[in-house]
């Protein structure tokens, strides 16, 4: 018996409502961070203002951002003093971002030295953002969030042990400061909502065995049957055996047990005298059958019997030919046989070996005698739902669901059938569905707290693993230990050789490198002949087995830009110019003499970075500066003139000399003097991330100079100045890790964490993972604040 679909949704519903505080599930949580300057801050910033950075201003800034001549409307000489400059947080924000980006001063001005620029943002920040690392650090606020789907999927499979992927039918993922696991954009919509319903209950039906039948196997083989002696031919109604002879198969028996041995058969007969049909086990006759279904109508055939392990040879023969050809009524003529396929079925004696692993780990007690069915969900449901919700659950929470699985067996559900309805109710529970962190004083933005054993346990495995804590990392939060640090470093080392941590490639690396946008990216046939999309994937893999090595080899992630390797597949190498590579499988090569070196060299970002019909200097120089400078230009003016019309006035011109055109407007070249230099430097790779020395009739010029004054003349010179600039990739690369492990967008106040997390990896040879020590060690990622008085 099954309850009607509204009932068991009921059930659920219940289960999912209850308890569920909505407002603290869609509630904004970041805050302002607390605390303010004291009077001897303020007269110290007043100090530096008039001392270092006021000079700083007339000597480079103010020939152009003056009363006299204020371009941009931007007049730097009327900020008085840093109250000014906080009061228009927005301007110097932008001021901010022109620094950063080494967009200001314009190339024909006189240019400060990097310490000075470096000193001026350091200013610029604390000032306008109010953070101070010598007072006590602000750790922030990660709003309550759902499990993304690749979060779904994976807890799914390592709290139930299912090769199911359900949340791959739900709707993506928004985007929250370049993931999909931010607290801030993981909303919940209605129609999720009847996603996880319907999850739930599809999950629930593949982890427990409602139905002991449905375990019986049938094994089934028909037109790979072989024939034994005989006449015999293959046809529209199966093998005909048209002379005494037969057709075998051979089986393989899991398990020794009862079986059920059948052939699907039909005859040609005369005279109503049946075919004979006989079953055989290898060389002993098991049954003889009187055949009287026709042909065209084939039935059963079959004996119960009980079978040893291991192969079984089964055969249908047929015993009883004739044929008269001078029989006048051709009816009456000729005797066939028909055997359309053999079967095994079974085991028939289901035990509960025959159950998935899945339905014995959650199904350990059973009523009996002396356990009633509420006794025997409570003892089931107690460690499923520690594991569902990742921490430890009192009697209070477990026998609502106890009582659910009581009342469903009452009602004549079996009583597996009625675990199947208390998984459905944890799966829907927000306890499950959401990464939930509870504050003592959560209105009061000024405390901040350790987060629990448990919650510190989830934020771990879901940064690594995309997934909820193993057993190791439970056993560590019950015994209080995750705390220690020698106890997270050797988490951490243990993590990250785990299969699991593949998740940091799939939900991490794709995104922080875009390349989840490569299936999107659509390079034009016509000039790209041979690229499609098989090459796309293979351009892919080859980042991703790139990234997971770093990672498995706790490499530098100064490799990223500098690796001397690669994985390629015969059909990637041939488009690289790489010899001796054969076959589909990716092995790993050394690029010794070739002028590939890290990701940028990669077909993935190559290709992503350019243009449907061409390559992209300045969607490559972008690139580099977001996810590899740290330094993203500022958004374009709404007025900034199209490069397109450029090429369309002068079709002539290379790309470069229309860039140069372009940058003629001094709007376009504070932000293009950078891009387009880093942009060139790959101008060798063309639109798919082949080697090329000219572009069309131009020869390719991939040469350029930085606003810092750094040279070079092709892609590993330009790699090399990269890798020189190290200690801004690291910074970069720990943001954007940060932003993934914590689920939220950095504050100014994170400043703090990466200043120190960017020295550590330094003093050990930039290894990625000190690199997620460092994050797991932060205060950002160990504590938690108040919400500054927001319900």
């Amino acid at each position: 018996m099954h309850f009607p679909l509204p009932v068991r949704l009921n059930h659920v519903c219940s289960m999912l409502v209850g308890g569920m505080l909505l407002g603290a599930i869609f509630a904004t949580a970041q805050a302002q961070p607390p605390g303010a300057k004291t009077a001897g801050a303020a007269a110290k910033n007043t100090d530096v203002y008039l001392k270092q950075i006021v000079p700083f201003v007339k000597q480079y800034c103010l020939e152009c951002h003056s009363t006299k001549k204020p371009e941009g409307g931007i007049q730097l000489d009327r900020y008085k003093d840093p109250a000014m400059v906080e009061d228009d947080a927005k301007t110097w924000q932008h001021i901010l971002e022109m620094l950063q980006s080494s967009a200001m001063p314009p190339d024909d001005r006189p240019q400060p030295t990097e310490a000075q620029r470096k000193f001026v943002i350091g200013w610029i920040e604390k000032t306008i953002y109010h953070f101070d690392c010598d007072s006590a650090p602000d750790p922030g606020r990660v709003t309550i969030r759902r499990l993304n789907r690749a979060e779904y999927n994976n807890t799914v499979r390592d709290l139930l042990g299912v090769a199911f992927r359900p949340a791959d039918d739900f709707p993506s993922d928004d985007v929250g400061s370049g993931f999909d696991n931010q607290g801030d954009v993981l909303t919940l919509p209605t129609l999720l909502l009847e996603k996880y319903l319907a999850a739930a209950e599809k999950i629930s039906a593949t982890a427990i065995v409602a139905d002991p039948e449905s375990l019986v196997k049938k094994q089934r083989i028909d037109r790979k049957l072989q024939s034994v002696d005989g006449e015999w031919k293959y046809g529209r109604d199966g093998w005909g055996i048209l002379s005494n002879g037969g057709v075998k198969a051979q089986f393989e028996i899991a398990r020794a047990g009862e079986y059920t041995l059948r052939a699907i058969a039909g005859a040609q007969n005369i005279n109503r005298e049946p075919a004979e049909l006989e079953l055989r086990h290898g060389t002993k006759a098991l049954k003889i059958f009187d055949v009287y279904a026709p042909a065209d109508k084939q039935k059963n055939y079959e004996i119960k019997i009980h079978l040893p392990k291991g192969k079984l040879e089964l055969s249908a023969h047929f015993l009883n030919d004739f044929y008269d050809e001078k029989a006048a009524d051709s009816r009456r003529r000729d005797r066939n046989l028909y055997v359309t396929a053999l079967e095994v079925r079974g085991p028939l004696d289901i035990s509960a070996v025959d159950y998935p692993e899945s339905h014995r780990n959650l199904i350990v007690s059973v009523p009996n005698g002396t356990t009633s069915a509420s006794q025997a969900a409570l003892a089931n449901l107690r460690p499923l739902m520690q594991r569902a919700f990742r921490r430890k659950v009192i009697e209070a929470e477990v026998r609502p669901y106890a009582e659910l699985v009581n009342q469903s067996v009452a009602e004549g559900e079996s009583f597996a059938a009625a675990m199947q309805i208390a998984l459905q109710g944890i799966l829907v529970s927000p306890h499950f569905l959401f990464r939930i962190e509870r504050d003592a004083k959560p209105n009061d933005s000024s405390q901040s707290h350790e987060l629990s054993q448990y919650e510190f346990a989830s934020r771990i495995s879901y940064f690594l693993w995309s997934s909820m804590p193993d057993d190791e990392l439970f056993i560590l939060a019950t015994k209080g230990q995750l705390n220690q640090e020698s106890v997270l470093r050797e988490q951490v080392r243990r993590m990250l050789q785990d299969t699991r941590a593949e998740a940091l490639t799939q939900n991490f690396a794709l995104q922080w490198l875009n390349l989840r946008l490569l299936d999107g990216t659509s390079p034009d046939p016509k000039v790209f002949t041979g690229f499609d999309d098989k090459l796309k994937s293979d351009m892919r893999r080859e980042t991703e087995l790139f990234f997971s090595t770093i990672v498995k080899e706790d490499r530098s992630i100064l490799d990223f830009l500098r690796g001397d390797f690669t994985y390629v597949n015969e059909r990637l190498a041939r488009h690289y110019g790489i010899e001796k590579v054969v076959g589909d499988e990716f092995r790993r090569v050394s690029l010794t003499g070739l002028p590939r070196r890290g990701v940028l060299s990669q077909g993935s970002v190559l290709t992503l970075t350019s243009n449907p019909e061409r390559t992209s200097p300045v969607k490559r120089g972008k690139w580099i500066l977001e996810n590899i400078l740290g330094a993203p230009p500022p958004d374009p003016p709404p007025d900034v003139p199209q490069l397109d019309a450029t090429q369309k006035a002068q079709p002539n011109l290379s790309l470069r000399q229309q860039l140069e055109v372009h940058r003629q407007n001094a709007v376009c070249a504070s932000c293009h003097k950078t891009m387009d230099a880093l942009g060139f430097g790959l101008e060798n790779f063309d639109g798919v991330g082949q080697w090329r020395e000219r572009d069309g009739k131009d020869v390719i010029d991939p040469s350029g100079v930085l606003p810092g004054g750094e040279r070079f003349s092709g892609p590993t010179e330009l790699l090399d100045v990269l890798v020189q600039r190290k200690q801004e990739f690291a910074r970069c690369f720990t943001e954007k890790m940060m932003v993934y492990a914590l689920g939220r967008g950095l504050a100014p106040y994170d400043r703090c964490a990466t200043d120190k997390i960017v020295k550590a990896i330094e003093q050990d040879q930039f290894r990625i993972s000190t690199v997620v020590t460092q994050i797991v060690l932060s205060d950002p990622f160990r504590k938690r604040r108040g919400d500054g008085g927001k319900p």
